[in-house]
């Protein structure tokens, strides 16, 4: 066992790149880490990690069993999983990667209350807007926000999520409403920054519109900001202002001209599909998606 205990600290700490944050996550002061990885470096009689005053790294021997370790622990927490199914109660580490927006503004801040609901569970999110190998990099479910490639992981649909143009009312009582997408070239548009220029809106039948205008942010919270000020229309998720919406304070136009919802898919192994820390935050996931599109819908 206590060969175990020291593989599970020696994983955390290449995760966290640090003996400090390992022993932080793990309960141990740094010393406890730095005994356990030299014990395990001594039973197997090689240099499993190079350190020094200001970098950790791991040498090749500590790569290799890194890779093997990783998977002999989901393994078994996954046999742990297979147990507690038995009386139904969702317990281990959940790792979820999800696309920044999505992560941010929708589960972040909503993780708590299902936290406190279910105390035996741990929870790893990872926030990033690329796409992922989950096998190779240990991820139990891997949110995304876009119709699926050619996958052989299982995927569960999750709903979709809506998109709007919206602006202030003081803007709207200076500079009038747009009717169709058309319009918009008479109307101060902030744009989304990706790579150094404004992403272009999509309305229906993917009729795209490229944008000019003052402002241009790679920031949701500075668009909204700008958009309450007055400066000019923006194009977002309806979630990031669902609030603004029924508060009045922000008001959606074109809606008949949208493009269709973004889906949101999750993905995951075959084989972990029935364990209930999976099936409790898919659920989860379900019902607050629903929960925010229910919200927007309201404000229509």
């Amino acid at each position: 066992m206590d060969g175990f205990a020291d593989i599970a600290v020696f994983t955390r700490v290449v995760e966290a790149h640090s003996f400090t944050k390992a022993g932080r996550q793990l309960g141990l002061t740094a010393s406890g880490v730095s005994r356990a990885i030299t014990r395990l470096e001594r039973r197997l009689g090689a240099r499993l990690l190079q350190r020094t005053t200001r970098s950790l790294s791991l040498t090749d021997d500590g790569a290799a069993y890194y890779e093997r370790c990783k998977k002999i622990l989901v393994e078994l927490e996954d046999a742990e999983g297979a147990v507690s199914r038995s009386r139904n109660e969702p317990r281990g580490r959940l790792r979820v990667d999800a696309p920044t927006v999505l992560g941010r503004f929708v589960l972040g801040p909503a993780l708590p209350g299902f936290l406190a609901r279910y105390p035996e569970l741990a929870l790893d999110l990872s926030v990033r807007d690329h796409v992922i190998d989950p096998i190779a990099e240990g991820v139990d479910i891997t949110l995304r926000m876009a119709e699926l490639r050619d996958t052989e992981l299982v995927s569960r649909s999750l709903g979709a999520l809506r998109m709007v143009v919206a602006g202030s009312p003081r803007y709207f009582a200076q500079h009038g409403r747009p009717k169709r997408p058309d319009d918009l070239a008479h109307h101060a548009l902030i744009g989304f920054l990706s790579g150094g220029a404004a992403l272009p809106w999509r309305f229906r039948n993917d009729r795209l519109l490229a944008i000019t205008g003052r402002f241009h942010t790679n920031s949701a919270d500075a668009s909204r900001e700008a958009a309450l000020a007055g400066l000019g229309l923006v194009h977002v998720y309806a979630f990031h202002i669902a609030d603004e919406l029924a508060r009045g304070r922000l008001e959606a136009v074109l809606v008949d001209h949208e493009r269709p919802p973004s889906p949101v898919h999750a993905l995951y192994a075959r084989e972990r599909v029935a364990t209930p820390k999976i099936r409790v935050f898919l659920d989860w996931v379900d019902q607050l998606l629903a929960k925010e599109a229910g919200a927007v819908r309201r404000t229509r």
